[in-house]
């Protein structure tokens, strides 16, 4: 685990020194809103589109629940959860592949398949990164075969820590692990297995993706002395500050890892999304990206447009911390172009007809259920 606070180089050679820093009120303040509001099962969180990526509507409709084949599709469903790929819409189609070819998600059958024929079958329920996936898929398959008999589940026997899990799961240069498994995918397979009560509940740091780092930079949780406002700070330093700070927030308040990154996760996930500020615009269009040099232009901000006042009023107007949300923070530059910015300063629209709040908590759970 990296310090609270971490000096990190400045690639320019311009001698300002820069510094991640984390303000400890305001996680408290934030983290401590979230929390709550969870448990309340407050808006957005009382929403039926509100769902965990693991959520049972989720799964394959031939998957029986609770068993080693449920441990092993979660297991291949991590080799997705990296910048790049949205959670929920990856179970959704990965859950079609399985409903048509179930054997693929046995190691002992896996272990032999031909990458070529799980790509062609990934790109066939829209799934990317096709050739990397099946390798390491095959790949995969032929270590938990050999060593855990093919079940996930015994990767975690007798382990009761973090640092005991990444010695079974991260890949290391000496070639032992998994492929592809790092702090992020570690944390997100005992995430789901946890979850599901697949194996015993320990302490770990929470899987640190899109969500967790936007609630986390908007909310000024964590600021950067000596960055441009534009420039992208997503860093393997700012990573590890961000594991340090939920996890010791975990150990002070004795809450479970699984409590906060759903409180966290599952917030900015319904509701960030929507404000206008993150939103972005493609101007020549999905079908032309281009990876890192794909153009990426923000929403022009109409402070009269019915529309964008309406999205307002479902995200920030609606919003339990927005009292301390600073930041624009849009999800294009990570799953796009592999990076995070701060895109400017939020703006705040006017209140409707001059009312002093733009909507309630039972009113927004309402619009939003007629707007989906």
């Amino acid at each position: 685990m990296y310090m609270p606070e971490q000096l990190t180089p400045d690639p320019e050679g311009r001698g300002i020194e820069r510094r991640i820093v984390v303000d400890h009120e305001r996680v408290e303040e934030v983290l401590g809103t979230l929390v709550r509001a969870y448990d309340r099962e407050d808006y957005p969180y009382c929403l039926d589109s509100t769902r965990v990526p693991q959520d049972h509507r989720h799964m394959p409709k031939n998957l029986a629940l609770g068993t080693k084949e449920h441990a092993m599709f979660l297991w291949t469903s991590c080799y997705y959860m990296r910048g790049g790929a949205k959670s929920v819409p990856v179970m959704q189609q990965l859950a079609r592949v399985y409903e048509e070819a179930p054997d693929l998600f046995d190691p002992e059958i896996a272990r032999a398949v031909p990458p070529v024929v799980i790509a062609d079958l990934l790109e066939k329920h829209g799934l990317g990164f096709q050739r990397m996936v099946s390798e390491l898929w095959v790949e995969n398959a032929s270590r938990l075969y050999t060593l855990y008999e093919g079940d996930p589940r015994k990767v975690f026997e007798n382990v009761h820590t973090y640092e005991g899990a990444s010695k079974r799961v991260k890949n290391d240069k000496r070639g032992g692990g998994f492929v592809g498994f790092q702090e992020k995918m570690t944390s997100m397979i005992l995430y789901y297995l946890m979850d599901e009560h697949l194996i015993d509940e320990f302490d770990f740091p929470l899987p640190v993706d899109l969500h967790v780092l936007r609630i986390s930079i908007a909310n000024e949780m964590v600021r950067f002395e000596g960055y441009g406002e534009d420039e992208n700070v997503l860093s393997d330093e700012l990573l590890a500050v961000l594991r340090k700070i939920y996890y010791d927030y975990t150990k002070a308040h004795g809450i479970s890892t699984l409590r906060l990154c759903n409180a966290v996760w599952l917030y900015s996930q319904a509701l960030c999304g929507l404000q206008p500020g993150n939103i972005t615009i493609e101007p020549e269009g999905r079908e032309n990206r281009r990876g890192r040099d794909t153009v990426l232009e923000p929403l022009p901000i109409d402070m009269n447009s019915e529309r964008q006042r309406r999205a307002y009023e479902r995200s920030c107007g609606s919003c339990a911390i927005q009292a301390t949300c600073r930041w624009n923070v849009p999800s294009s530059q990570y799953y796009i172009q592999g990076g995070l910015a701060r895109r400017g300063k939020r703006r705040e629209f006017p209140p409707p007809g001059g009312q002093e709040s733009l909507i309630s908590f039972g009113e927004a759970h309402e619009l939003a259920r007629s707007s989906t």
